[in-house]
């Protein structure tokens, strides 16, 4: 009764948790810039928003301890 796992069954599996990961980041950072003209930012803070997300893309953070120092 037991069912035998592949490794083409967990590659695939892997490919759909990562489809639905780049959609959350899409959502996420259309929301983001979507409500940034709500806002009052200049146009250098809008950027450094954007550059941010980028880097989050990339996989690059910073602790939540430095980030409520900044």
């Amino acid at each position: 009764m037991s069912e035998s796992v592949t490794l083409g069954m967990v590659y695939q599996e892997v490919k759909r948790l990562n489809r639905r990961l780049d959609f959350l980041e899409e959502l996420i950072e259309d929301i983001i810039i979507r409500d940034l003209p709500k806002t009052r930012l200049n146009n250098e803070e809008i950027e450094e928003i954007k550059k941010s997300i980028e880097e989050m893309k990339r996989g690059e953070c910073i602790k939540l301890d430095e980030l409520r120092d900044a």
